[in-house]
């Protein structure tokens, strides 16, 4: 299927680009209404977001008040995927279009293709990325950044429920204020300061809370470590006598297996955060559970 096949990587990259942007070009240019537009609710402000965390903020502080679309599906790396033709005009019939920032490289394309300035996006995570790791929602303080940055965008768009996204905004913070103040305890009280992860999603957990990740893998969670990188590893983990290995919910667990058994220690969940598994929604989880579990997780961890 030609859709299937990203336009923004690769040596097909111009061919499939034309006609993604001949396509974006007929979605909003006065064609018609796309499904997206034929599904929406006019009592409601149109929302895409592109995965995970981007969409339970936004629906945390919107409330009634938000219709909202993620792009990314569950179960999908969100760091490898990359749009079709419908998802862009699912973007082009919102309102706003709410991004992080880092992990969603394709937007500047997706955006240029559907037209400059058709398009009212956020970049949640802006001024808040640094050395080019996008997991900032990964630490409570700063996940309560975006979504005050969520909450004023709201207010903007829809000034009339301004009283709601305010009293549903303070609510949430203080559910992530909460995490916050917990976790800045698990940390300060912890035996050890550094933990062991195969993919580097906790910088800023690290840096807010006084920590030091030590990461099998680098940003990208899919990158295959090199032999002489896992040996350091297990020699700095006898050293230190680090018992521990977290891995996370998207991504196969071998590489945190394969040094848990060259190393005496145990392998356990960090969750990312960059979406919810089938199951966690059908336990009734969601952002603020699953980080709750992290922080247990990372306790353990740090005191054994």
């Amino acid at each position: 299927m030609l859709f299937s096949v990203s336009p923004f990587r690769g040596h097909r990259a111009v061919s499939l680009w034309l006609v993604l942007t001949a396509l974006a070009l007929l979605l909003t240019a006065g064609c018609g209404p796309s499904a997206a537009e034929k599904k929406a609710d006019p009592e409601r402000l149109p929302v895409a977001a592109t995965f995970y965390p981007m969409a339970e903020f936004v629906r945390q502080v919107g409330g009634d008040h938000v219709q909202v679309t993620t792009l990314v599906p569950d179960g999908t790396e969100p760091h490898d995927w990359e749009p079709k033709a419908s998802d862009l005009g699912t973007m082009a019939a919102s309102r706003l279009f709410l991004y992080n920032g880092g992990v969603e490289g394709w937007v500047p394309q997706a955006l240029a293709s559907i037209g400059k300035g058709k398009v009212n996006a956020l970049e949640a995570g802006r001024g808040l990325i640094q050395d080019g790791d996008p997991h900032v929602w990964n630490s409570p303080r700063q996940a309560m950044r975006e979504v005050q940055v969520i909450r004023d965008e709201l207010i903007r768009l829809d000034p009339a429920h301004q009283a709601d996204y305010e009293r549903n905004g303070a609510a949430y913070l203080k559910k992530l204020g909460d995490l916050d103040q917990e976790l800045s305890r698990v940390a300060a009280t912890a035996k050890r300061k550094e933990f062991v992860t195969t993919h580097a999603a906790f910088g800023y957990v690290a840096r807010d809370y006084g920590l030091t990740q030590i990461p099998v893998m680098g940003i990208n969670p899919e990158a295959e470590p090199a032999p002489a990188e896992m040996a350091r590893l297990v020699h700095l983990m006898q050293e230190r006598g680090i018992r521990y290995v977290a891995f996370e919910t998207l991504v196969s667990p071998k590489v945190a297996e394969t040094l848990a058994k060259s190393t005496g220690a145990q392998t356990y969940v960090l969750n990312p955060l960059e979406g919810l598994t089938k199951e966690e929604r059908a336990r009734g989880e969601d952002f603020v559970t699953v980080m709750a579990r992290n922080i247990r997780s990372l306790k353990t961890a740090l005191n054994e």
